[in-house]
């Protein structure tokens, strides 16, 4: 098979890092594959083929005439099979490129988050119907996600379908030997994710205030960026926290950090499937988050980590305490069984060939 896959942009943003890995393991299945970023950025991404970098401003993303028709010239010389246009605004580009310039290519869109919390006004909601009517079928990345999608556009269930992300296990074992970039806290917990209203950083500093009420030796580590940031900072000054907390700049390897953490925490208000809960998972790194989107189709109390009823700081702060008070002993039976989880159901390889058949399926 011939496959356009579609980014924004060179970003170290889930979307666009699962889109690679997958690009590159479909690759390596013998595939010919076409990654395409639409705007400028300078991530590096675990991808070894063909990429072609349109970068096109993205302050024309209402209104890219020559944006669209120069993926149309692409989709022309490359003669996909089928193009998947991986969330945010590859879906408005790639609509707009396929009616102005009439290319037939079957487009796929793959839902990576909860779409109906991201819709403003009535205006916004038709603009996005028209966009999804447009494509030929919807790949979510959970159970919620794919219901959500529905419940928000009127869309048929015969064209949609659910596949999660994947992990690629030799690629994390290779980061986790490499040298330590900096001196890591003795005993921390860690954020991992943009600085944004969505990840909530802000309720994350008012649980962890009450986390070092039990354990005043514990740090925060923030690793990100975004629009959040001075706010984080003057939030950080105004509890009075500057000595336990750490920001640091998002990083091409994470596992660097988060293999020597106490817990991964992820205060979410929206999230589709992260794939950061399941890279600590594999690490075998406790994970506290709160449940929404995807997150309880994989992480589960008791079970496989400590999945807290959303916006409930005070059980977020109780499970934290939890992790940090138990023997290695005591929590070896959860993370063990989450890194089983993670092995068995999440391997790239596994989604890579869920995907390849799902395109087939148009083919035929």
């Amino acid at each position: 098979m011939k496959i356009i896959q579609l980014i924004q942009k060179p970003q170290r943003r889930g979307a666009e890092i699962f889109a690679a890995q997958l690009s590159e393991q479909l690759r390596r299945n013998g595939n010919g594959v076409l990654l395409v970023s639409i705007y400028e950025g300078v991530a590096e991404l675990s991808f070894n083929g063909e990429w072609i970098k349109l970068k096109r401003p993205i302050a024309n993303r209402f209104f890219d005439y020559r944006g669209w028709r120069d993926f149309a010239n692409l989709v022309k010389e490359f003669q996909p099979d089928v193009i998947q246009a991986n969330a945010a605004d590859t879906l408005k580009f790639s609509v707009f490129s396929k009616i102005l310039f009439r290319w037939k290519v079957p487009l796929i869109y793959r839902n990576a988050n909860q779409m109906g919390d991201f819709i403003r006004n009535a205006f916004h909601q038709r603009f996005n119907q028209f966009l999804v009517n447009q494509v030929t079928s919807v790949v979510s990345v959970s159970k919620e996600s794919r219901t959500d999608f529905h419940q928000t556009f009127s869309f048929p269930q015969d064209n949609s379908i659910e596949i999660p992300i994947g992990i690629v296990p030799e690629e994390i074992e290779l980061m986790q030997q490499e040298k330590d970039p900096v001196d890591l806290p003795k005993s921390f917990i860690i954020q991992i994710g943009s600085w944004v209203p969505e990840k909530d950083p802000l309720g994350m500093l008012q649980i962890f205030k009450e986390v070092l009420k039990s354990r005043p030796d514990l740090q925060l580590v923030f690793m990100g960026s975004g629009p959040l940031a001075a706010k984080i900072h003057q939030s950080i000054e105004d509890l009075g926290l500057k000595h336990a907390v750490h920001l640091i700049a998002s990083q091409p390897n994470i596992f660097a950090y988060l293999q020597y953490a106490e817990a991964l925490v992820m205060p979410s208000q929206i999230e589709g499937l992260p794939g950061v809960i399941l890279e600590a998972m594999y690490c075998k790194v406790p994970v506290v988050a709160y449940g929404v989107g995807g997150i309880p189709e994989v992480l589960s109390s008791g079970q496989t980590g400590w999945c807290i009823q959303p916006s409930d700081q005070k059980a977020f702060c109780e499970a934290i305490v939890e992790i940090l008070n138990s023997s290695k002993t005591q929590k070896s039976t959860i993370i063990d069984q989450a890194h089983t989880q993670i092995i068995t159901d999440f391997k790239l390889s596994q989604i890579a060939s869920r995907f390849e058949d799902f395109y087939r399926s148009y083919l035929r």
